[in-house]
């Protein structure tokens, strides 16, 4: 298929989008069985929702020789297998774990470690070891497939890890010293008590720059010292999108300290 795609109008795309509603619904409802928990009212209606939202955005780049109906049954594909996996998301996956594992606390650390390696694996390139599904069969069997190779990621890193600590073990700590290669972790470094009070007093003006999100997300973790997954509950994110998030705003907070603290040097 080529790359080339048709770049239509948002009213050509809105047409396109309302003469297919019939076909849009067929569709939804030949594969619903296979995307659980989804139903078919709210997968449908929230299709509708998301195309609308983005104001149709998403049928203006048409690839070239592809059909109006091969398009959107693999738009509609990768909306389902993203609201399915979200749908089922951290429970799922932590309570496949302690099935796995053995582990019968929720809270174990060894637990919250896997459980966010296999989130942060699945969802770090926008889901895409979840589109590969084919639909041969529940979406559900194919997911637990991807969060058993997952697992073996994990166990691979793991062994590697400890077997090159076992094999350097008197030069352990610096072997796994990690330089200071962000503003953050140069800011937390900081070690003159005269740096850190200019720090704070340039914080509450920097502060007032974020938006209403991301001071929400600051003030929740440096306040209320709550944990991520906290956090992205309320902000209704992922764990791993709201630990970028979280991430970004800590860098450009202190991009913009250490910018104010050298000016005044």
């Amino acid at each position: 298929m080529s790359d080339k795609a048709f770049v239509l109008s948002k009213e050509q795309a809105e047409k396109i989008f309302k003469d297919k509603q019939t076909y849009i619904k067929r569709s939804i409802r030949k594969k619903i069985a296979i995307y659980e928990p989804l139903e078919f009212k709210t997968a449908y209606q929230g299709f509708t929702k998301w195309v609308q939202n983005e104001e149709f955005n998403v049928f203006r780049n048409m690839p070239e020789n592809c059909t109006v109906d091969v398009f959107l049954d693999e738009l509609i594909k990768n909306f389902l297998i993203e609201n399915a996996y979200y749908a089922l998301s951290e429970r799922y996956i932590q309570r496949r774990m302690m099935n796995k594992l053995g582990i019968l606390d929720s809270n174990d650390i060894r637990l919250l470690e896997i459980v966010d390696f296999i989130i942060e694996g699945i969802e770090r390139n926008e889901l895409g070891r979840l589109k590969m599904f084919e639909e041969r069969a529940k979406f559900k069997t194919f997911l637990s497939t991807v969060i058993s190779s997952l697992l073996m990621d994990f166990w691979r890193k793991k062994y590697q890890k400890e077997k090159h600590v076992t094999k350097y073990e008197p030069e352990f700590e610096e072997l796994f010293y990690e330089p200071q290669k962000d503003p953050l972790e140069t800011l937390i470094h900081m070690e003159s008590e005269e740096t850190k009070d200019k720090a704070a007093e340039f914080l509450p003006r920097i502060l007032d720059k974020l938006d209403a999100e991301e001071k929400l997300a600051i003030k929740m973790k440096y306040e209320k010292g709550m944990k991520i997954s906290a956090i992205a509950k309320t902000l209704d994110r992922t764990r791993f999108k709201t630990e970028k998030f979280v991430k970004q705003i800590e860098m450009s907070i202190s991009k913009e300290i250490l910018s104010e603290i050298k000016k005044r040097r």
